[in-house]
């Protein structure tokens, strides 16, 4: 599914695990690029931060492309283990090794007739980048334990968050392999770039991720998205969207449902004047400007222990609500996105802090 300005473009890649969304000038410049270059044959290379979205350039292409029939093929080269790095490549042939007990074809095999989408490929070990170049110049692969060589179809689009000009230079990347890959740039920018992208990103992960009805966000749940500097880019949105479904009341999701990264949260002053700020936004977006209203709000308590309880109380009620919606502490980890080491240190903290979490939920 396309959401282009405010157009809904259906797509034949119902299941994506993520929609596109190109709302921001930057983003429909980007996407209209990529749909010319689709229609081509050359090899693209996206580059961009990570989470900031290369993969969902990399299906635009294919499926705006006359390849759009035929398989995507997604690997992370970053996540290649050396020793099965030619396997998981070109393929083997059965009695290649102990434990090949049949023909496997490799990923290039697999995504012949359609695009090969190598993410990360600045990670990629240096013996494996001429291997790779080698295919990628005589369109043929050579199975482990084979001898015949098999021709391959596969259009090339490569996605890396390094400087490859830079890598190159420093010998960790070869010369050859980038201007292979290359043959068409793209930059997908990060998120705080395309401010325009993150309400309808939010909006289409609220009903990714919840039922209906989907709950809208309040004035000033939008404002605090689109002030944030999102380091983690689409991916962080993501996780903040699943936190603020588990902490609303089903219907709106406020300011107060937001919750950032802890590496990012204000804290003291800045806190209070981001809350404060979002409370007059709400006020003159209801019309609710007067002075007896400022005046109150005004003398209105704002502690730094205050803040720090209510801050302590949400995560609680954070917490427990995750716990309740999944059957084990991995799964609630996962839910709010955060390792299940740190769901059990926090756990731990808030049972001192005397939030009354079951002394069970907290057991490695």
């Amino acid at each position: 599914m396309y959401q282009l300005k405010d157009e809904i473009i259906e797509n034949q890649a119902d299941s994506l695990e993520q929609p596109f969304v190109f709302v921001d000038e930057k983003s429909i410049a980007l996407f209209e690029l990529a749909c010319k270059v689709a229609k081509t044959d050359v090899p693209v290379l996206v580059s961009g931060p990570t989470g900031a979205g290369k993969e969902i350039i990399a299906k635009v292409i294919h499926e705006s492309s006359p390849r759009a029939d035929g398989p995507f093929v997604a690997l992370n080269c970053a996540a290649i283990p050396a020793s099965l790095a030619e396997d998981m490549l070109f393929g083997h042939e059965k009695g290649a090794f102990t434990g090949a007990h049949g023909v496997s074809k490799g990923y290039f095999e697999q995504a012949s007739g359609g695009t090969l989408f190598l993410d990360e490929i600045g990670e990629m070990p240096l013996d494996l980048q001429a291997k790779l170049l080698r295919v990628l110049q005589e369109k043929q692969v050579t199975r482990v334990g084979g001898s015949t060589p098999i021709n391959v179809n596969a259009r090339i689009v490569a996605a890396t968050n390094v400087n490859l000009k830079q890598a190159v230079s420093l010998k960790l990347f070869r010369e050859d392999l980038y201007y292979r890959l290359s043959g068409f740039r793209l930059t997908q920018l990060p998120l705080n770039q395309r401010k325009q992208d993150i309400e309808a990103l939010s909006h289409v992960l609220i009903q990714k991720h919840s039922s209906r009805p989907f709950p809208r966000l309040s004035a000033c749940a939008k404002m605090a998205l689109q002030n944030y500097a999102w380091p983690g880019n689409v991916r962080e949105l993501e996780n903040v969207i699943c936190r603020a479904l588990i902490m609303c009341d089903g219907k709106e999701i406020t300011h107060n449902d937001i919750m950032f990264d802890e590496e990012e949260i204000p804290s003291g002053e800045s806190e209070k004047n981001v809350s404060s700020a979002a409370d007059d936004y709400d006020h003159l977006q209801q019309g609710d400007s007067s002075p007896e209203k400022k005046q109150a709000q005004s003398v209105e308590p704002r502690s730094d222990l205050l803040i720090s309880n209510l801050r302590n109380e949400l995560e609680f009620q954070n917490i427990v609500a995750a716990m309740a919606v999944t059957s084990n502490r991995s799964k609630a980890a996962e839910k709010l996105g955060i390792s299940p080491r740190t769901l059990r240190y926090k756990i731990n903290k808030l049972r001192d802090l005397g939030m009354p979490v079951p002394a069970a939920y907290a057991r490695v």
